[in-house]
């Protein structure tokens, strides 16, 4: 077990059963073969095309794209094809920072493929090499990762709010912390991965922020996703990550070897230094990858 093999984990894709999917000549996603399938199976919103498929031309707009896929989004439920509803949209763009194409469910996000953003936040105290890092730990009704370690906040980037806003109603939602408190956290940059899951794609850019928590403050579960926070030595976090596959959820392990890597307790006279550093930020488009997405098949 080391460090990399989590990022070699969060990578496992395979884009030759993937099918891109455009809106205006922009990529927008890729599914597999078989929901390709289906889909060419709704001429009124998509339409078969040289690279995959295309949404049909007469939907120009970004609010008719998104009912018109919303519909469709139905049907597939029923069909068993994509999870239950969250009711929580999430803007399809092709590139990270883009224009936005259309919103879409985010239940069906991996489902289509669709380029997602979020963030993580460290929460730590001291410093050095006397630095603590508070760890939620998931509660055990969640649906995903149940029971599963994870950095203090984290949330996936609903569409209509900016990364700040959402930063703020995450940590007031899932750690009682107050307004000023969470402006107060850094930002440390990104870190990116695509990776291979049941029925779909997870293209993922993670937000990286480090919040330094005084003494006179413990955070609280709120909503129910969490079931405890913990302080632990830094020391102690490195030692979980690096020996342990799935002891946190999967993609926070990247964010604590990012925050590892920054603040010096992994070295460069680490012989994995150089490709933990280019692991971390993936590229999330194919066109960087081995492989070329193919037509419905």
């Amino acid at each position: 077990m080391a460090y990399r093999d989590h990022i070699e984990h969060c990578n496992r894709h395979d884009f030759r059963d993937r099918v891109a999917w455009t809106i205006d000549g922009a990529v927008a996603g890729y599914v597999t073969g078989a929901l390709a399938r289906r889909l060419a199976n709704e001429p009124d919103v998509f339409a078969r095309s040289a690279d995959g498929l295309a949404l049909a031309d007469h939907l120009g707009e970004p609010e008719d794209r998104s009912r018109a896929v919303a519909g469709i989004l139905d049907r597939l439920r029923r069909d068993g094809m994509i999870a239950a509803r969250r009711d929580e949209d999430y803007a399809v763009c092709q590139h990270v920072g883009g224009e936005e194409l259309m919103r879409i469910d985010r239940s069906a996000a991996e489902a289509f493929g669709v380029l997602s953003t979020g963030f993580h936040l460290n929460g730590v105290r001291g410093r050095g090499d006397d630095v603590m890092m508070w760890i939620a730990r998931r509660a055990p009704d969640r649906p995903s990762y149940p029971g599963a370690l994870d950095n203090m906040v984290a949330g996936g980037q609903p569409a209509g709010l900016t990364l700040v806003q959402n930063l703020v109603k995450e940590c007031r939602e899932e750690a009682d912390i107050p307004a000023g408190l969470a402006l107060s956290a850094r930002p440390a940059g990104l870190v990116s991965y695509t990776m291979g899951v049941p029925g779909g794609l997870r293209r993922h850019v993670m937000y990286v922020y480090d919040l330094v928590v005084p003494d006179t403050f413990t955070p609280h579960p709120r909503d129910g996703e969490v079931e405890e926070f913990t302080l632990r030595p830094i020391h102690e976090v490195a030692e979980i990550v690096r020996t342990s596959i799935d002891s946190f959820k999967y993609n926070c392990n990247l964010v604590i070897i990012d925050f590892l890597i920054r603040h010096g307790f992994i070295t460069p006279d680490d012989p994995d230094y150089p490709d933990l550093v280019r692991g971390l930020r993936r590229p999330v488009d194919p066109s960087c990858s081995a492989g070329r997405p193919d037509g419905p098949r």
